[in-house]
């Protein structure tokens, strides 16, 4: 890249850096103008927010570091990303009032780990870490996703009577997939 355009770069980032304050004012006065309107009481559920800024927070050094200047502190992305995701499915939960799915949604938190460790590498050229840290993600989501499927089914029966739907469904799924899988060959 020329010189000319890493200067430009850097002068957009500083623009952009520079309006997040009045961005969040903004964000902030809108979301307490609807609260107002509608009678919600933000702490309800709002209070995940505290744990998901204190993850963003630890992840500002690893969002900060370039190739040539790597900050000593970019390893606080791997919590960082736990923290943010721990964040966000305590929002969902707290949002659908289903704090029992906690007991099957573990794996997403090491996933969010990895996914850490690679944001955090991301500048590194050839690291076979991080190919490992793109299976563990897909081993842990399919974790995930078969763990959720055992405890709503089997165990919290929350499907009720929309189980059979599923199963259809995923009998549908794969009835298309070996039709595409055999009409390409």
């Amino acid at each position: 890249m020329s010189e000319e355009t890493v200067l430009k770069a850097e002068v957009q980032k500083k623009k952009i850096a520079g309006s997040w304050p009045a961005l969040a004012l903004i964000a902030a006065g809108v979301l307490i103008l609807v609260s107002k309107l509608f009678g919600l009481i933000l702490m309800d559920f709002m209070w995940p927010g505290f744990i998901i800024g204190f993850g963003l927070v630890l992840m500002y050094p690893a969002y900060m570091s370039t190739a040539e200047d790597r900050k000593s502190l970019s390893f606080f992305a791997v919590p960082g990303a736990m923290s943010v995701a721990l964040g966000m499915l305590l929002f969902m939960m707290n949002l659908v009032d289903h704090f029992e799915s906690m007991a099957y949604s573990w794996p997403l938190l090491l996933a969010a780990g990895a996914g850490g460790y690679i944001y955090q590498h991301r500048f590194d050229e050839g690291n076979e870490r991080k190919e490992k840290a793109h299976r563990f993600i897909r081993l842990m989501v399919l974790l995930f996703m078969g763990m959720a499927m055992v405890f709503e089914l089997l165990i919290f029966q929350s499907f009720g009577n929309w189980w059979p739907l599923v199963i259809i469904g995923l009998g549908g799924y794969m009835l298309v997939k070996e039709r595409r899988s055999s009409s390409d060959e």
